[in-house]
């Protein structure tokens, strides 16, 4: 369906004001994204209801794909190539007709191939693109088939066809990592039991460990592929690759940090896709938010503070609102430590301290380039303040991010570090404070009525028929109940009254009750309003909102390794040798990650 097809089916039915598809197009046209996606990640529509309008428009029911079990037995007369090359799904046969979802099923040319090939009369549904091509991956990827050669990481084909089979247990551990959207990987050496963690949307995950005698190859590996010193075990080394799993282009940063039983090793995975983001689906809860930090990012001079703890997005957040203003009109410069990922028309600098490239003299070298917008990306100390002010105050854009827990704190950070609280009213026009939280899976969403005890904690102790939303845990969320993350978000825009407020030295508490008053939500309303969308859980805004925050016990942990202990005459046997790793090993190895993929 075209985006002039959609329009007019949406200002027909009425179901979207004229002025909110005016701006849902806009965007659509800035972004260069459908217009229906666009719609959808604006929370313009419900779902489920907008692909229900769509479905009656054009004639045909909405199916939503996740909830329709597929007989294993249709794969064998509806194959891989014909689903995508339709964009269609089967769900079963019944009564000699064969039922099946389609994107687009008033093609009469794709509805004729599939009958032609499978030569059973049709019974079509529709459902959404994105729904059927993740129904496909879905039900046509094998479990055991977790790892594909012709995927593996460039730098390590030259060696998949013979070299040792040490390198496709890596292979098997990033690729699996990839698949499973984790953002680090952890091979955490104990006594007696090599643990492998992933973390996947924040929280980490423990996924079947390989055979202790591995470990020290596993990590080799690694380090080859990093380009560290392989013979050097005693003191930290960082390194990087880069690599194509499944398709995708990813970035590997590699951490090493010596420990009683060896080298812990972290390697941090960062999809270069991810950076296209888009500003509007950072998880902005109303349109009016999103204008907010719109209209600050498109202002010409000034500072713009992104505030949290390490991990929260700020780095997302800022390369979403550079890529939001970058235009050939514009010369934008970034100092980073390290660059994360590479925009292009943008210059990107990275701190190298040995070089003599630090926060504070790389920004007096930037000020010599002629910029406009200027990105450094963390304010560390007083020589960086001072740099960043002086910039915002002879006429540049200064985007950065301090550690503070909200967006007020901010302030008295950067007046704590030395900067005078006239310099910090004359050039600070915005702080945003944030917080990831878990998205509800919606593959097992449920819903069900809050205690009174929760609704008093979190004031809506006048809505006693409150209905809200928490995930069950499934196969697709591995048992947690949560897939993806979005931001929570306290915006807070530096006007006169609060400059004022600032150069007369007024508490904390002052500045955040008055911009409270201006309209500000802090973190936890921002997230209670997320989970009034249906889009989080109490528990999930409480984990991450010191404020809501809850004392739990510690409940002891009995460490089980998964392999036998070494005897006494085998401790401190160091498995530098050669090591042997059979395909059955790595069979089985495969086979115990499908076995904890199936159970979770």
């Amino acid at each position: 369906m075209t985006d002039a097809e959609l329009k007019e089916i949406l200002l027909e039915t009425g179901i979207i004001s004229a002025p909110e598809l005016e701006r849902a197009e806009a965007e659509a046209k800035k972004l260069k994204r459908p217009l229906e996606k666009v719609i959808l990640d604006m929370h313009l529509l419900e779902r489920e209801a907008f692909y229900n309008i769509i479905g009656e428009k054009i004639g045909f029911e909405y199916k939503k794909v996740r909830d329709v079990e597929v007989e294993p037995e249709l794969l064998n007369i509806y194959p891989e190539d014909l689903a995508r090359n339709t964009l269609s799904l089967p769900f079963f046969i019944k009564d000699g007709t064969l039922h099946i979802a389609m994107s687009d099923p008033s093609n009469i040319s794709l509805i004729d191939q599939i009958q032609l090939f499978t030569n059973y009369p049709l019974e079509i549904y529709f459902s959404s693109r994105d729904e059927i091509e993740e129904g496909i991956s879905k039900i046509y990827r094998k479990r055991e088939e977790l790892f594909s050669s012709k995927d593996a990481v460039p730098q390590m084909e030259a060696s998949l066809g013979e070299v040792t089979s040490i390198v496709k247990v890596v292979d098997l551990i990033i690729a699996q990592a990839v698949r499973d959207r984790a953002s680090d990987i952890h091979i955490e050496p104990e006594e007696g039991i090599t643990r492998i963690r992933f973390r996947i949307d924040g929280i980490l995950h423990e996924v079947p460990s390989p055979p202790k005698e591995w470990e020290s190859a596993i990590i080799s590996r690694v380090k080859v592929l990093a380009g560290m010193d392989i013979a050097e075990s005693r003191i930290p080394q960082d390194g990087h690759f880069q690599g194509k799993v499944n398709g995708k282009i990813v970035d590997f940063r590699v951490s090493t940090l010596p420990t009683v039983h060896g080298e812990n090793l972290v390697i941090r995975l960062l999809d270069t896709t991810s950076v296209s983001i888009g500003l509007e689906r950072l998880g902005f809860t109303t349109y009016e938010d999103l204008k907010k930090y719109e209209e600050l990012i498109s202002k010409p001079y000034g500072i713009i503070l992104s505030t949290g703890p390490t991990g929260c997005g700020k780095t997302t957040t800022l390369y979403s609102a550079l890529t939001r203003i970058n235009t050939p009109e514009k010369n934008i410069v970034t100092l980073e430590d390290p660059v994360e990922y590479r925009l292009g028309l943008i210059r990107q600098v990275q701190i190298n301290p040995k070089a003599g490239i630090t926060f504070a003299n790389g920004l007096r070298a930037i000020l010599r380039q002629d910029p406009d917008v200027i990105m450094v990306g963390e304010i560390r100390d007083i020589d960086t303040a001072r740099m960043a002010v002086q910039s915002a105050l002879t006429g540049h854009l200064v985007f950065s991010t301090l550690h503070t827990n909200d967006a007020p704190s901010a302030v008295a950070r950067l007046i704590d570090m030395g900067v005078e609280p006239f310099l910090v009213s004359a050039s600070l026009i915005g702080v945003m404070a944030q917080r990831l939280v878990r998205l509800i899976c919606p593959h097992c969403k449920e819903s069900y009525r809050p205690s009174k005890a929760v609704l008093k904690r979190w004031g809506l102790e006048d809505r006693e028929d409150l209905v809200v939303y928490r995930g069950r845990g499934c196969g697709e969320c591995k048992g947690t109940g949560y897939r993806g993350r979005t931001g929570i978000f306290e915006l807070m825009v530096v006007d006169d009254e609060i400059k004022e407020m600032i150069v007369s030295g007024v508490s904390i508490v002052a500045l955040r009750r008055k911009a409270q008053e201006k309209g500000m939500r802090l973190l936890w309303e921002d997230g209670r309003q997320k989970v009034l969308k249906g889009l989080v859980t109490f528990e999930e805004v409480a984990r991450v909102c010191e404020e809501l925050a809850e004392v739990k016990p510690v409940r002891e942990v009995e460490i089980k390794p998964h392999f036998e202990l070494p005897s006494k005459e085998e401790k401190g046997v160091k498995y530098e040798k050669k090591v042997k790793v059979t395909p059955q090993a790595i069979e089985d190895y495969k086979a115990r990650i499908a076995r904890w993929l199936s159970g979770k």
